[in-house]
């Protein structure tokens, strides 16, 4: 009986010898809130920390439910967490880590917190807030000196403004609700937001220095305000991304795409269209120009092989003479030299002066002269190309100079507002 008795009295969470509070039938620490209270809770907290500190043990907070606000560095003089466990706590009110170190890897899987304060907080080893809940976080000047995992968490409203992370960070199925602020956040390793949703209409600011990736496969960034500041040797994967109404820079992701670096040119075509069709969506038409070009400069590397030579050739072409129809100036450069070829060509078979007494001339200007009027289809008729190769050259000319004229004019207007 007496055995039974003091089963009852202890604590029901497993690993957990604690006794049982009043007439609960969870110790003072994993009590409901209503169930213990504020005053009596934190001096029982206070205990088991200055415990811990004299054992030199580990910090075991798992499951524990605290009420009020907890200020670590203040009311209980904590300035070091060595391993810590805070895996399903919950944290009804303030939970203060300012300014805390924590000296090896921590532990917040599952917990949930109504007002976080991690601000300038310091993480040596490995953080894990996987499937957290934050309905408040702000992490303000903290720093993340090994991997921060953040996967599955939900996010009310957090700021990692100024917040370095280190090495590999993923917000890996985040859901980011009402604000997210990573205005200077720093990432010296890889971050990744595969599956991630951000909030719509608000702006992420993201700086990475060395050469970190930062990878978007998969997220939702409707709506979003992108901004990034990049190393030169940051690269960025947007594969399969939603891409609608983002505000992106094209200056800020130029050099910067992951797929074109590691050379997988078909997998950069699709990307550098989802870049182009949202360009065309925020009305950026210099920047979707620069998108579709990159997308043509893809699909022409990809077709670098034996089997689709001929396509790549034709590529070639279209890129040399009017740029895929977005660079009016390569048709102008073409035409130019164009006329100039067949300047040479009438300098060699000769052109005739059609007055009386004509004579044949070779010279540079009168052939410059041919060339152009040639070209342009003018024709005054005060010279003609002699029989012979001449006649051929003629009429190529006239031909080719017909076709470039549409090009230039096809090329202009789709630039200026054929989009």
């Amino acid at each position: 009986m007496n055995i039974e008795k003091v089963k009852s009295n202890v604590c029901l969470i497993k690993a957990c010898s604690r006794s049982t509070h009043k007439e609960s039938k969870y110790c003072i620490f994993h009590a409901k809130p209503e169930e213990k209270n504020e005053k009596k809770f934190k001096q029982a907290l206070k205990k088991y920390v200055n415990k811990v500190k004299k054992e030199d043990d580990d910090y075991d907070f798992k499951k524990f439910i605290f009420v009020g606000n907890i200020n670590f560095k203040k009311d209980f003089n904590v300035t070091l967490f060595k391993k810590a466990n805070f895996n399903s706590t919950i944290f009804k009110g303030i939970s203060n880590f300012e300014g805390i170190v924590f000296e090896e890897n921590a532990f917040f899987r599952n917990a949930i917190f109504e007002n976080a304060a991690f601000l300038s907080t310091t993480f040596k080893g490995n953080a894990n807030f996987r499937s957290a809940i934050f309905y408040y976080a702000n992490f303000k000047n903290s720093t993340f000196r090994s991997n921060a995992n953040f996967r599955n968490v939900t996010f009310g409203t957090v700021y990692f403004r100024s917040t370095k992370f280190n090495k590999f960070v993923s917000f890996r199925s985040t859901t980011f609700n009402k604000y997210a602020n990573f205005k200077n956040a720093i990432f010296r390793g890889i971050v990744t937001f595969l599956y991630a949703t951000l909030v719509p209409g608000k702006k992420l600011n993201i700086k990475a220095e060395g050469t970190g990736i930062i990878v978007f496969e998969q997220t939702n960034l409707e709506n979003v305000f992108l901004d990034l500041n990049l190393d030169k040797g940051v690269l960025i994967d947007f594969t399969n991304v939603l891409l609608k109404n983002t505000k992106i820079n094209k200056d800020q992701i130029e050099k910067h795409i992951l797929q074109e670096d590691r050379k997988k040119f078909f997998r950069a075509k699709e990307i550098y269209l989802l870049l182009k069709n949202n360009f065309h969506s925020i009305g950026k038409y210099d920047d979707e120009s620069w998108a579709f070009k990159k997308e043509k400069d893809m699909e022409r590397k990809s077709n670098c092989h034996f089997k689709t030579l001929h396509k790549w050739l034709w590529s070639c072409f279209l890129n040399g003479i009017f740029g895929y129809g977005e660079q009016p100036g390569k048709v102008i450069i073409s035409a130019i030299s164009i006329i100039l070829i067949f300047t040479f060509l009438f300098m060699i078979s000769g052109i005739s002066d059609t007055s009386i007494g004509g004579f044949t001339s070779n010279n540079f200007i009168d052939c410059v002269y041919f060339s152009v009027i040639t070209f342009t289809t003018l024709g005054y008729g005060d010279f003609r190309p002699l029989e012979g190769c001449g006649r051929v050259f003629a009429g190529t000319e006239a031909f080719i100079g017909a076709l470039m004229m549409a090009l230039f004019i096809y090329t202009f207007a789709r630039r200026t507002g054929g989009r």
